[in-house]
């Protein structure tokens, strides 16, 4: 096992850490985090107007939220429907960062090629409907090539300067040039997928060739692949969450968007489980690898090193945090828990998706965050079966990691009696001085 991990650790982590750093990768994952807040605006929008769906529809309060529906759903509208605008902004704006280069400018791009590339005239009318989550893709690549194409620009001089003029408007005469460039593009490209695809704009055509990815990632196999990678990295001391969400987020952002569509428009069968929330809350109740169940299991132990991790570490746990116990008892790099942690998380988190395929509990259908677990998973669902099946799910995590932990556990106290013993020693031989004189 110690010969298996090193050699992951020599040929795996090098590539996490080059993946992780990479440059656009690295934007598109700060940029959509960065979404989150946007999203759990709108969820929480949804959240009260799905009150209502608990009250029978002639009684006060069903009135009530019938009645109201529209400016109830006003959170939800102006967040999820048109959330390929708020990705322009934040992709725009993390990859100037990245670029050293000002991000005003590069955001006034980023979204005048989204808006360009998402959108068509239809009978005289501008027809936006793709400006939501099914535009997200497009708005991700427009940002990121805008703001590559103004960084470029301006280093190569393809702009309009005069001398004299204060440092803001100079600026704002450089940008001209650019940011015409980066619309007359956009428009090219987007006639042209007009012309060619019989009238469907560039994420119509996302959407049909995205579709099989769509689909694969939310399925078992896409289940066990992502929690398997995630588990894999965080063993080797890697924030597996962060390496991944950048190829994941994207997905599991237009599959939250289509659940809580679904949601407000009254069907009883919601198109994915898969999403950002099912991951960090279901997958990951209790932090990554369901560590809360080490947790819970250290507060239990015999020895003073894993008690002492354990009451650490439960309190963030209950937050979904699970850095204080991959590094605290630790399980990174522990050749102990490789087995449930890197092949029994992912088993796990696949009958979870089962579970809620099936139908025995809602999909997600909003994003929260900071909640702490149940309070976390009822509020992503809107079912009171989701907190009841987090707690199965830490218990199931209790059992799976219970062997493995007696294992380390024994293995440790024998360190700590070894240690008592050397202490003891130290001890004697303090007090063992000559009284001579």
């Amino acid at each position: 096992m110690e010969k298996f991990v090193s050699k992951l650790e020599k040929y795996v982590g090098p590539i996490a850490n080059k993946i992780e750093s990479q440059r656009h990768i690295s934007t598109i994952k700060n940029g959509m985090i960065s979404l989150m807040a946007v999203l759990m605006v709108g969820s929480i929008g949804m959240i009260v107007s799905g009150i209502g769906t608990f009250f029978p529809a002639d009684s006060a309060v069903g009135t009530f939220f019938s009645e109201y529906s529209a400016i109830l759903n006003i959170p939800f509208q102006f967040t999820y429907g048109v959330l390929s605008i708020y990705a322009a902004i934040s992709i725009a704006f993390y990859h100037a960062k990245q670029l050293d280069i000002p991000p005003f400018h590069c955001i006034i791009a980023g979204v005048s090629a989204t808006l360009v590339l998402n959108t068509k005239v239809v009978d005289g009318v501008l027809d936006t409907a793709f400006l939501d989550s099914r535009g997200l893709f497009v708005a991700i690549f427009a940002s990121l090539l805008a703001v590559e194409f103004m960084n470029f620009a301006v280093k190569k001089k393809l702009t309009i300067r005069i001398k004299g003029l204060p440092d803001m408007i100079g600026k704002t005469f450089e940008s001209i040039v650019p940011l015409l460039l980066v619309i007359v593009v956009s428009a090219l490209i987007s006639q042209l997928s007009i012309k060619l695809a019989d009238g469907q704009i560039i994420p119509e055509l996302f959407t049909t060739m995205l579709a099989p990815a769509v689909t694969g990632i939310d399925s078992a196999w896409g289940v066990f692949a992502v929690v398997f990678l995630e588990m894999l990295f965080w063993f080797f001391g890697l924030n597996g969450y962060a390496i991944l969400v950048g190829f994941t987020l994207p997905f599991m952002t237009q599959y939250v968007a289509a659940n809580a569509a679904a949601f407000q428009a009254g069907a009883e069968v919601l198109p994915h489980v898969f999403t950002e929330a099912w991951w960090g809350t279901v997958a990951a109740a209790t932090g990554s690898g369901v560590t809360g169940a080490i947790a819970i299991l250290g507060l239990r132990s015999k020895s003073k090193q894993l008690n002492a991790a354990g009451k650490a570490s439960i309190v963030p746990a209950i937050f979904n945090i699970s850095e204080p116990v991959v590094y605290g008892f630790p399980v990174a790099f522990n050749p102990y828990f490789f087995i449930p942690f890197v092949i029994g998380t992912p088993l796990l988190s696949v009958f979870s998706y089962f579970i809620f395929r099936l139908g025995f509990i809602r999909p997600p259908v909003a994003q929260v965050g900071g909640m702490p677990t149940p309070i976390a998973q009822y509020l992503i669902t809107l079912d009171w079966k989701a907190p009841i099946y987090a707690i199965l799910v830490i218990a199931a995590a209790v059992v799976m990691y219970y062997p493995f932990f007696k294992m380390y556990e024994k293995s440790v106290l024998e360190k700590e009696k070894e240690l008592a013993k050397k202490d003891e020693r130290n001890f004697d031989d303090d007090l063992d001085f000559d009284l001579d004189f």
